[in-house]
């Protein structure tokens, strides 16, 4: 683990070209917003980069054909308007005059080729587990598209607030794997177009003057990565950087009182949880993995990861997601409180009654590093050792994403809609159980895939009974142990100010100079 002290080579190269970055006139500086990442975007596809870093770029670029509002309700986009003549049926219009930043028109067809991509092998799109309930697409008109459903979803409009970016047909078609990489870019009708885009060197963003709505605030932004959690700190600080999305909470004192810079939380949508590999070794039995979530001291993570900034998980679902389902009732489900003598009394039905090794490889400059350790030591308590073994982010990603020695993981995944059909597929469907897929855990059945199904076409009560289903069914099998839920938040020199929430997609167009 990088120490806070410690200035490494690579986040100092960032810190100076950020330091490179600050001449210019007044009238630059006033309009030029330097944006601090923690990890580097690999692409600006969500087919291939479906990841905070990139998805941060990508919705400043990439217009969708619905959005989010500031309460999770779907609001149009690129589509003016939508019916929904039955429950399998959904037919867009698309606004007129909308253009890609390079003046061509955005067209019914590149938005039929741009939601359809995403269940094609070829692609092998992270986003695929979002459209799994999509039939067919199809131009039915100059500007109409009509979606038609393989079986009725009420999650199907807001994730397409985030899956159905729409890109030119023909720069999509040429590259089906590569799109969005340095090499190839992308091109959208969003507020603002790629200038630059470097895995070494970062992101530039212009102001598109061909966007149809609102003239977005700033002329340009500046994306570089600092990868040490200290060093980006400093650079907000100082004014090097003038705000970044990632505040750790555990790290929320720090950033409280810093001069110049605001710093404000807001409810996340996440879920940070360990996965545990149901067809991999021990943890093929339920005993075992009952045992891991009685000896995970899930109180003492909170305090570890959150800096009060957060909340005991005790099921399955997004903090924001439950409250909007249940309100205050949430359901009484099967909960495994920290309990290290009913934990060997579990692994002891087991058949690994005096435990076992698991190689279990982390990210080593990710955030969950402590937690990591935190865990590993609660499990030796009970005889299961952790052989954790550090590998550089990109390569862990990378490994995690092809479904490479999963075992047991440990993740924080945020959302964003209000709507459980966003999670439940993504990490228990089989479909998503493939390589690029979040389900982790492999955990997945027909008659699961079937509930999955309920929760998508029902309504009211009886949704939330069957959501209460599948909630149930993982607290008995435990192919995944809740952790926590944290807020998330934003820090941003005083000179700017910015409006965004929990629902909010495009942060960065959310940014605006001080009294403008």
């Amino acid at each position: 683990m990088t120490s806070a002290t410690a200035l490494p080579r690579v986040a100092l190269a960032a810190l100076l070209l950020l330091s490179a970055g600050c001449a210019g006139s007044k009238q630059d500086r006033a309009d030029t917003l330097r944006w601090a990442l923690s990890e580097v975007p690999n692409s600006l596809d969500i087919a291939h980069g479906f990841n905070n870093p990139s998805t941060i770029v990508q919705f400043a670029v990439l217009d969708c054909m619905v959005t989010l509002g500031k309460k999770g309700e779907v609001l149009p986009s690129v589509a003016e308007s939508w019916t929904h003549p039955d429950p399998l049926t959904y037919v867009f219009t698309l606004r007129e005059g909308v253009k890609f930043s390079d003046g061509s028109p955005v067209t019914a067809e590149d938005a039929v080729f741009s939601l359809s991509r995403h269940v094609d092998p070829k692609v092998a799109s992270q986003a695929a587990s979002y459209v799994t309930m999509v039939k067919k697409v199809e131009a039915t008109g100059p500007r109409t598209v009509t979606v038609t459903l393989s079986r009725p979803n009420q999650a199907f409009l807001p994730t397409a607030a985030l899956a159905w970016q729409i890109v030119p047909k023909k720069l999509a078609e040429a590259h089906p794997e590569d799109l969005g990489s340095p090499e190839v870019g992308t091109l959208g009708s969003g507020p603002f177009k790629v200038a630059k885009f470097s895995l070494t060197e970062g992101v530039t963003l212009e102001r598109n003057p061909l966007y149809w709505g609102p003239k977005p605030a700033l002329r340009k932004i500046e994306l570089k990565t600092i990868s040490d959690p200290e060093t980006l700190r400093l650079a907000v600080s100082s004014g090097e950087a003038d705000g970044t999305a990632d505040v750790r909470p555990s790290e929320a004192r720090k950033w409280t009182g810093l001069r110049d810079v605001t710093t404000t939380f807001y409810p996340a949508d996440n879920i940070a949880f360990l996965s545990l590999a149901v067809d991999q070794g021990p943890l093929k039995d339920v005993h075992v993995r009952r045992a891991i979530a009685h000896a995970v001291d899930r109180a003492a993570l909170v305090q570890l990861m959150t800096g009060g900034h957060g909340s005991q998980a005790d099921l399955f679902l997004p903090k924001p997601q439950l409250t909007a389902l249940y309100g205050d009732a949430w359901p009484a489900l099967p909960t495994y409180a920290y309990d290290v003598e009913a934990a060997k009394a579990e692994l002891a039905k087991s058949a690994y009654p005096r435990g076992f090794t698991l190689a279990t490889p982390y990210d080593s400059g990710g955030e969950n590093v402590k937690a990591m350790q935190a865990v590993a030591a609660d499990l030796a308590k009970i005889g299961i050792t952790l052989e954790l073994t550090p590998l550089p982010s990109e390569k862990y990603i990378t490994q995690r994403m092809d479904h490479e020695d999963l075992a047991v993981q440990m993740a924080n995944l945020y959302y964003s809609t209000p709507d459980p059909s966003e999670v439940l597929p993504d990490l228990l469907s089989r479909a998503s159980a493939k390589p690029q897929g979040f389900n982790f855990s492999g955990y997945g059945t027909a008659a699961l895939d079937a509930e999955l199904d309920d929760v998508g076409r029902l309504e009211g009560e009886p949704r939330r009974e069957a959501i209460t289903k599948v909630l149930a069914e993982v607290a008995e099998q435990v192919p995944y142990v809740p952790l926590y839920h944290n807020e998330s938040a934003f820090a941003l020199n005083k000179r700017f100010t910015m409006d965004a929430g929990t629902w909010t997609i495009d942060i960065l167009s959310a940014v605006r100079p001080a009294g403008s």
